[in-house]
């Protein structure tokens, strides 16, 4: 067997704190792997397998990653010009995406994007009452690729009337139920309609990552590589009216009430409106080491330091000890031994190894 190995330039090789992943970008897929073989694995070139010095392992992994069509074997040094390498760069000519809105929305505000091509348009509302009914047969009439609704409160007795109801919205790609407890099927797909149902309320779900949002597509992933992906292009809309970067956010950047529309989107063209979007994961401490970094969105307001972006509130999975916080032996940061503030990331080496040890080899 010769060793003429390449990556599929859709397997990317992503490293964190303590492992590695292969994001599969076009299959929407993800694999763990050991760190060690990420710098191996990040390259253009031929892949080095005879770094790995134990045969064994070798063997293994290479058997992994051939049958997961990570990468694939060339007959001749030659034909590597035939393929090319991921260009990772993300160009969007559009100052707005994605627009969060409530179903109270003063109409004017829609004469405000209408010139906009939307990919996504949120929609929360308390129940499912003619204001919201409303504002989708309005929105109707925009350019959008996909509608998300938002239902806070709802009368789940009634899925089968909604469904039948939002069937007519060619638009809406799901419907998110909250304060859902007694629906055993959490995901239903109806007419091309995904149908969610989330136990908790949409006030805490707003705030908190968790797993099942992680994303995985060529989109997502260039998005994230290159910009913020929860800030870049997006606008909220409280229900007051006023104009924010994101649902957790308190800065007020104006009111709809009272704006033109070159002055709507002189707000959101202005550097300080477009400032959080531009935030990457590797700027940002503990994003930085982590292994989801380019497939999460988190929605959580970046806080400047001295030399990097950190956060206040910390996220619901670390890093340093490969952890979800519902997982057995989480350990917050500073637990840990991890401490995050405006001056930097210090680690005492001795409390994390302990920690990752005692969680990881008992």
């Amino acid at each position: 067997m010769n060793n003429l190995f390449l990556r599929n330039q859709l397997c990317v090789p992503v490293k964190g704190y303590n492992r590695a992943i292969i994001y599969d970008i076009l299959r929407k897929d993800y694999f763990l792997i050991p760190k060690e073989h990420c710098a191996i694995l990040d390259t253009n070139d031929f892949i080095q397998f005879d770094k790995i010095e134990d045969v064994e392992e070798r063997e293994e992994l290479i058997d992994f990653l051939v049958n997961e069509e990570i990468i694939f074997q060339l007959s001749t040094s030659e034909q590597k010009k035939h393929f090319k390498s991921l260009n990772r760069n993300f160009e969007n000519p559009n100052p707005l995406t994605n627009v969060i809105i409530h179903s109270n929305i003063d109409f004017r505000f829609l004469d405000l994007i209408k010139d906009q091509y939307l990919l996504n348009l949120s929609i929360i509302s308390q129940e499912i009452d003619d204001n919201l009914l409303a504002i989708l047969q309005k929105v109707s009439e925009l350019e959008i690729d996909s509608i998300y609704l938002y239902i806070e409160n709802s009368n789940i007795e009634k899925l089968d009337e909604y469904k039948k109801l939002f069937a007519n919205y060619s638009l809406i790609f799901s419907v998110n139920f909250f304060n859902s407890k007694k629906i055993i099927d959490k995901t239903q797909l109806s007419q091309n309609i995904y149908y969610n149902f989330f136990e908790e309320e949409f006030s805490t779900y707003k705030r908190t990552l968790s797993i099942d949002k992680l994303a995985i597509n060529a989109e997502h992933f260039l998005e994230a590589y290159n910009f913020h992906s929860y800030y870049f292009a997006k606008v909220y809309i409280d229900e007051n009216g006023n104009i924010k970067n994101g649902l957790n956010n308190l800065e007020n950047f104006g009111c709809i009430k009272s704006l033109t529309s070159s002055q709507f989107k002189e707000i959101i063209s202005s550097s300080n409106f477009k400032e959080l979007g531009t935030i990457k994961k590797k700027e940002t401490l503990v994003c930085c080491d982590c292994e989801y970094r380019y497939m999460c969105v988190d929605s959580r307001v970046p806080s400047k330091g001295k030399k990097h972006w950190f956060h206040q509130f910390e996220c619901v999975y670390n890093p340093y000890l490969s952890k979800w916080s519902n997982e057995e032996g989480y350990l917050n940061l500073e637990e840990s031994g991890v401490y995050i503030s405006a001056s930097g990331c210090t680690i005492d080496q001795e409390k994390l190894s302990e920690n990752f040890d005692k969680i990881w080899n008992t």
